[in-house]
């Protein structure tokens, strides 16, 4: 498979998932906040996940400009954009977002479990909270066993 298809793949299935659930994810705890007012650790989860959200947009903000287009462009042996960013470093970092954002994420649900009592709302939250960590077991494995590998390749051959 070319990383051209991958990428394309990634970014129609997993990153679309993630720019429509994370907005809507935030919206969620908006609601579950007004319901539960002064609930300092709800608060708390609010402000971790809108870290992770930031960083995440910024993530794919990264592949979907700079890397994705590079690599297509180095795969057909095309010019690169030039970027002030070191590619091979970011590709590292990538994975270390990864790493945290899926951690965070757990966190965040296990304070809601524990923190905030049994409504609806809490419960569609960690419902889309989960459908997010199910995709981004199977995201997070393709970018990193085989999307940063064949870049680093690409890089290789230029």
């Amino acid at each position: 498979m070319s990383f051209q298809t991958i990428v394309e793949e990634i970014m129609s299935t997993h990153h679309s998932l993630l720019k429509r659930e994370l907005p809507r994810i935030s919206a969620q705890f908006e609601t579950l906040c007004i319901e539960h007012p002064g609930n300092e650790i709800l608060n708390e989860a609010k402000q971790i996940f809108t870290k992770v959200r930031n960083k995440v947009e910024v993530h794919l903000k990264d592949e979907e400009t700079v890397l994705f287009p590079n690599g297509i462009a180095m795969e057909r042996g095309s010019a690169t954009t030039p970027t002030e960013i070191n590619q091979v470093e970011r590709l590292t970092e990538m994975e270390k977002e990864h790493d945290s954002c899926g951690n965070a994420l757990t966190g965040i649900q296990n304070t809601l479990r524990t923190a905030v009592p049994v409504s609806d709302a809490r419960d569609k939250l960690l419902e889309n909270i989960q459908l997010i960590q199910d995709d981004f077991v199977v995201h997070v494995e393709k970018e990193n066993s085989r999307v940063h590998p064949m870049f680093l390749e690409l890089i290789g051959r230029k």
